[in-house]
């Protein structure tokens, strides 16, 4: 028998609100300081709702990112499958590979829904609770994965000891920034931070693979 709550359980729009509520709450609260009660006290609908649709509140979390991340993940297996050189012998570009997996993460936060959800995925990735962290890095991995061999493939020179370190670099400054806790503007208030616009998130995005292909082409230090 379905749940009683306000709409069917066919709704769509009871199902897209929870969500919504959730991923709002989930980036200004954290997923552990948020409550199944107060997304549902604050998206107008019952307990039963949020057990038909998710299960769980783990389920929920995993709603969340599934809707949000497929679109990415395909722009970015695209992109990154266009930096293998047909030449099997050739390298990749470095920057090219670092554009087309960080590039439509930082486009993501030109609106302010792709804003929260880059602010809740880096939450979620420094969550303790393995259970989140598995849901974040497991809809990420395979286009991950595939981002970390082209780029082994780009940088011949290091170990697999040194790419991990650097690759530690790159992923912290990506979370970083998509983040946009405010941390740097506070040390630096002098400084205006790049608008979320297109012209701005462009502008970010080449100062950051300045940086990023400079530590990456770095010469071996073994």
């Amino acid at each position: 028998m379905p749940p009683l709550h306000a709409e069917s359980p066919d709704s769509a729009s009871t199902r897209d609100r929870i969500v919504d509520v959730a991923e709002r709450l989930f980036a200004e609260h954290g997923y552990n300081g948020v409550s199944l009660r107060t997304i549902t006290a604050t998206a107008g609908v019952n307990m039963a709702a949020v057990h038909y649709y998710f299960r769980t509140k783990e389920g929920l979390l995993r709603a969340i990112f599934e809707a949000r991340v497929g679109r990415m993940n395909e722009e970015r297996r695209a992109l990154l499958m266009a930096c293998i050189p047909s030449d099997p012998a050739a390298r990749p570009d470095v920057r090219a590979v670092l554009e087309a997996f960080i590039g439509p993460g930082m486009r993501v936060g030109q609106t302010e829904q792709g804003a929260r959800f880059n602010r809740l995925s880096a939450i979620c990735s420094v969550e303790p609770d393995p259970a989140v962290k598995n849901i974040v890095f497991g809809v990420h991995d395979d286009v991950a994965r595939l981002f970390v061999d082209i780029l082994a493939r780009a940088c011949p020179h290091l170990s697999r000891d040194e790419l991990y370190v650097r690759l530690q670099c790159v992923f912290g400054s990506m979370m970083y920034i998509r983040a946009d806790n405010g941390r740097v503007a506070r040390l630096m208030p002098d400084v205006a931070p790049a608008p979320a616009s297109e012209a701005g998130v462009a502008t970010t995005l080449s100062r950051m693979l300045d940086f990023l292909v400079g530590g990456l082409e770095g010469p071996s230090l073994r």
